[in-house]
């Protein structure tokens, strides 16, 4: 009787392991991140932050992307109004904070300004009564007929948006010993000196996933192009450019329990900003060229 209990109790040890077991490895088999272009399973990762980059594509090193009639914004939005391209809230870009269409439009048309009278300064206007009465020729019938309502405003021109954002991690795969930026989402924004910004301050239009704006980019090999102006034989798709870090952004958040920017914590200037910005960067350069050094 012994014998037979510990045979059941070996079978019911034997049957709940391999039970543990495959439950584990589904979990192994699921913990890839759908952001990421490059799949790297989680238990890989040996240390890992998230940042952000603003890009300024005025700038000399970013003008490839804001090429005349190929402007990386005017692709994107191209793409949103043709129902190709799904827009997003912030740069979470996950199902709870998508953007319809029509609030994405609603974004890129034009502050709406009053005009105001040119007479307000000197009273009512002298020509706008008949001062001798009623018209004795009657009503002009080639007068212009007054619209009922307002016209609708229009949309803000595509090249105004040259500030974008990439919110990016950086890891270190430990089983492949390498470094990663995998880029996770792209926003976009207009200008604070923007002439259609009346706020006066950058405005966040669209955010966007990384891996939809690469499919995007590759289905578009003539037009989504790094514009090469060094040697135009040698145009790169946006989506090739992007991987190979052919941008020049400057870090402005690392991930914090306070959810701060840079510039938050430096409020005596800007230059304090920056060159925390820069201090940054070289620390995560020292940061990988160590590694190897042990």
């Amino acid at each position: 009787m012994n014998k037979l209990n510990k045979i059941l109790v070996l079978f019911v040890l034997l049957s709940t392991a391999s039970i543990d077991n495959s439950y584990s490895q589904a979990e192994v088999s699921n913990g890839y991140n759908p952001l990421s272009l490059r799949q790297v399973h989680e238990s890989y990762l040996m240390w890992k932050k998230t940042l952000w980059r603003r890009i300024d594509l005025n700038e000399k090193q970013n003008k490839p992307f804001f090429a005349r009639n190929r402007e990386l914004s005017k692709i994107i939005i191209d793409a949103v109004q043709e129902g190709v391209l799904i827009p997003y809230l912030n740069d979470s870009v996950n199902d709870e904070n998508v953007m319809s269409r029509e609030e994405f439009i609603e974004r890129m048309k034009q502050d709406a300004v009053e005009e105001e009278d040119e007479f307000d300064d000197f009273g009512d206007d002298p020509f706008g009564d008949d001062p001798f009465g009623d018209d004795p020729f009657g009503d002009d019938p080639f007068a212009e007929t007054e619209i009922e309502g307002t016209p609708e405003p229009e949309l803000i021109p595509k090249r105004e948006f040259s500030i974008f954002e990439i919110k990016e991690d950086l890891y270190f795969d430990r089983v492949h010993s390498r470094i990663y930026f995998d880029i996770q989402a792209v926003s976009f924004y207009l200008p604070g000196d923007s002439f259609y910004n009346l706020a006066g301050f950058e405005k966040q239009v669209a955010s966007f996933r990384f891996i939809d704006l690469y499919n995007l980019f590759k289905s578009m090999p003539k037009d989504a192009i790094w514009y090469n102006e060094n040697n135009v034989a040698q145009h790169k798709n946006l989506g090739d450019a992007f991987l190979l870090r052919l941008f020049k952004g400057v870090i402005v958040k690392l991930a914090n329990a306070d959810d701060v920017r840079i510039t938050e914590l430096f409020d005596d200037s800007r230059k304090s900003g920056i060159m925390a910005s820069i201090k940054i960067e070289q620390e995560l350069m020292d940061w990988e060229s160590n590694l190897w050094e042990y």
